[in-house]
């Protein structure tokens, strides 16, 4: 019989959220907790490290069991350390220089230089013999490698292929062997190194070390004895050949001025050139008069000579034209009296006239002397550049003879200096030679060590404490990528977009004969309880009309606590007062009648075979107001006898009977019960154990429901606890749903088919 054609109420039981409503209940709860969403970050890697507490701490024992075995078998190593003062000058006893070059101060050349000596083989070998190393037991000891460097080698392609040692692997000399046990350790920011020396011989270390020390020191002052005599041997043969050269110069140039009568060449061409440069600051000065007096001839020739500015300034001709002026005026003044012809007329008249000739002369006076001006300056401009001229080719033809004697010249002074360079020289270095100052010196000697160096107990157990946290934590974190169970209630609503209805916690039972459902009774002020009043309350307003009065509760998979969420909720509700009615509808493994204790011979599959009816196989359970319905026989065929209409008739009854059907259903995977009793309840929730379900599996079990039209109100994470899912107590469960042993199927009664 198919449910869906014969069922009335799957309008009712469709989906109470559209799409788009649950994508705004969605978008609700993302936004709610975005502004915790980075501490929510902090606080999940917590919960991370907490429940892989144990493979954190069991790997961490492992690294330090680990290093303590490692160290344990590693052969003590004595260290021995001298400190040396390198300084870039030796003391400067004699204010002569040698001939090692000098550097600026501080340079990194000089110090790496210093530091590449001391690893240098010479100083090795020097050491090895002075110590005579060589026949030493305890020192050849030394050359065999250890299990470390050997597997350092091995995978590292340090060998042949034929098992024979390149030159990068472990040294075949001494005193590679020296070299390779051997610490060149500068201090920053000073002079001062630090030399070390590894040995498991702590005397041997303390021999080697200062005999070290002291052979640097010894071979820098051999190295600076033996440069010093290579240069004053040098030194003394290009004297030698200077001199020589010194002398042919100068005995050219003796010979050619007296050929060309030479006294003294430069002092007269000193002299040309400081009259050159008289003459040229003279024709300077002269060329600025001679330009300036062209200007006042042309302004006067350009303009007459009344109103030329010079004349028109002469005191002479200004006292002149005032006296004209006043005869002027008399002479006016008189004409009105007397005629032109009266005797003082005239001798007005001759006055006026005697005095224009003055004027007239005076300015013919001052235009000559203008003039005489302007030629004296031409003049003395062309004569001083003809003298200019005959100087320049004095200095020119001096010059000219001069060149040869100048060249000549030139070599004599070359090599006066050069000779008196490598004389001065030579004797530096002969007195700085016979100086015994040093610039290394010891701070602190070498001693024998009291106690090994390496292997560190302290520091390896320190570093094994550090990569085992850090490998623990990693390896924690592996195993999370790895494990893809569901452990809270934010991934159920990202996985498949369902609220969470409520979180109950893991409980730890005392005794394996208690029963976990029932504590909501027997300790209604206990945690679990509280957790599923929560619940309860939370299906209170799943709807307008309050709790869903058929509600269906199912899983992904067996195991996950149908039944103790079935049970929990039926008697939260009888606490406030409802009348409530609890159907075990698993048909396949029913687990309800074990935990209230109650007969199974008679139940559900007996009354939808019409054996009885729902009154006759009702039972009162633990509470007033809770009946149960158990499962009865087993029926060959539970889907058909869930999907007929014996069951929705069933229900409907209960439905006005009772203030709420509560069906323990199957789950979902694997099964069509689960979808027949989701279609026909109100609403379904689904049952997620904290730890133990896997998102592929909610995720296909969610997508089944709704495939199959039911209203999915939400999940409930249950065992949410530090067992499995990071908080809380340990609690064992049975999940081997469909594990059945032989006898327990023949004890069970059987449906007749």
């Amino acid at each position: 019989m198919n449910p869906e054609s014969q069922n009335p109420r799957l309008p009712r039981n469709a989906p109470a959220l559209s799409d788009e409503e649950r994508e705004l209940s969605l978008y609700d709860r993302v936004q709610g907790g975005g502004d915790e969403e980075e501490g929510r970050n902090l606080k999940d890697y917590w919960i991370v490290i907490v429940r892989h507490k144990f493979t954190i701490i069991l790997f961490t024992l492992i690294a330090l069991v680990a290093s303590a075995i490692a160290t344990s078998l590693q052969t003590p190593v004595y260290r021995s350390s001298v400190k040396l003062q390198i300084d870039r000058e030796a003391a400067r006893i004699v204010n002569f220089e040698g001939v090692t070059p000098r550097e600026a101060a501080y340079s990194y050349d000089f110090y790496e230089t210093q530091y590449q000596l001391l690893k240098s083989r010479a100083l090795a070998k020097r050491v090895i013999e002075q110590l005579g190393l060589e026949s030493s037991e305890q020192f050849r000891a030394e050359e065999k490698p250890s299990f470390f460097r050997q597997l350092k080698g091995f995978f590292s392609g340090e060998k042949r292929e034929n098992g024979a040692e390149t030159e990068d692997a472990v040294p075949r000399g001494l005193e590679h062997l020296l070299l390779a046990n051997l610490t060149v350790s500068p201090i920053k920011n000073s002079r001062l190194v630090v030399v070390s020396y590894d040995s498991p011989n702590p005397e041997l270390a303390a021999r080697v070390v200062n005999t070290l020390a002291k052979s640097f020191i010894d071979t820098t002052m051999e190295r600076r004895f033996e440069n010093s005599s290579y240069a004053k041997t040098f030194l003394s043969d290009r004297i030698k050949q200077v001199r020589a050269n010194l002398e042919e110069s100068e005995r050219k140039l003796v010979e050619y001025a007296g050929e060309r009568a030479i006294v003294d060449m430069d002092a007269k061409q000193g002299i040309l050139m400081q009259k050159l440069q008289a003459l040229n600051t003279r024709l300077t000065e002269v060329e600025a008069e001679r330009i300036k007096a062209e200007s006042r001839f042309q302004e006067m020739k350009n303009s007459n000579a009344q109103g030329f500015d010079q004349i028109s300034a002469s005191e002479v001709i200004q006292s002149y034209k005032e006296k004209l002026a006043d005869l002027e005026g008399e002479y006016e003044d008189n004409l009105r009296i007397f005629k032109p012809a009266y005797p003082k007329m005239q001798r007005l008249k001759g006055q006026i006239e005697e005095l224009k000739r003055k004027i007239a002369e005076e300015s013919a006076d001052i235009q000559s002397s203008i003039q005489s001006g302007y030629q004296a300056a031409v003049r003395e401009q062309a004569m001083l550049q003809s003298r200019m001229t005959d100087i320049k080719g004095q200095i020119l033809e001096l010059q000219r003879k001069s060149t040869d004697y100048q060249a000549l010249k030139r070599d004599v002074e070359t090599n006066r200096e050069l000779y008196d360079g490598l004389l001065q020289r030579i004797k530096e270095v002969g007195v700085a030679a016979g100086v015994g100052a040093n610039n290394i010196s010891i701070i602190d000697k070498g001693e024998v060590p009291a106690a090994a160096y390496k292997p560190n107990l302290k520091k390896n157990l320190q570093i094994a404490l550090v990569i085992g946290l850090l490998g623990g934590i990693g390896l924690a974190f592996l195993f999370e990528h790895l494990d893809d169970t569901i452990k809270s209630a934010s991934e159920i609503e990202k996985l498949v977009e369902l609220p969470v209805l409520g979180v109950i916690p893991e409980l730890r039972l005392e005794n394996e004969a208690e029963s976990l459902a029932l504590k909501t009774c027997e300790e209604p002020k206990s945690a679990i309880a509280e957790a599923y009043r929560s619940c309860r309350t939370a299906l209170s307003f799943s709807s307008p009309s309050g709790s869903p009065k058929v509600l269906h509760v199912t899983s992904s998979i067996a195991g996950e606590g149908k039944t103790t969420t079935a049970l929990s909720l039926a008697l939260t509700y009888v606490q406030a007062g409802a009348n409530v009615l609890l159907v075990d509808a698993d048909l396949r493994n029913p687990s309800l009648h074990s935990e209230l204790d109650l007969p199974n011979e008679a139940g559900l599959t007996n009354h939808l075979a019409g054996e009885y009816k729902a009154g006759e196989v009702l039972q009162q359970g633990i509470v007033d107001g809770l009946y149960v319905m158990t499962t009865g026989p087993l029926p060959p065929n539970p889907a058909e006898l869930l999907g007929s209409g014996r069951m929705m008739e069933f229900l409907q009854t209960a439905e006005e009977k009772f203030d709420l059907v509560i069906i323990d259903g199957p789950p979902v995977l694997g099964l069509a019960d689960a979808l027949i009793l989701a279609n026909l309840a109100s609403a379904t929730i689904v049952v997620v154990d904290a730890g133990v379900t896997r998102a592929g599996a909610l995720k296909g079990a969610v997508q089944r429901l709704r495939q199959a039209r039911a209203r999915v109100l939400g999940a409930l994470l249950v065992k949410y606890g530090q067992g499995r899912s990071g908080y809380g107590y340990d609690y064992q469960y049975d999940y081997n749903y469909y594990g059945y042993a032989a006898d327990d199927a023949r004890d069970r009664p059987r449906l007749a088919s």
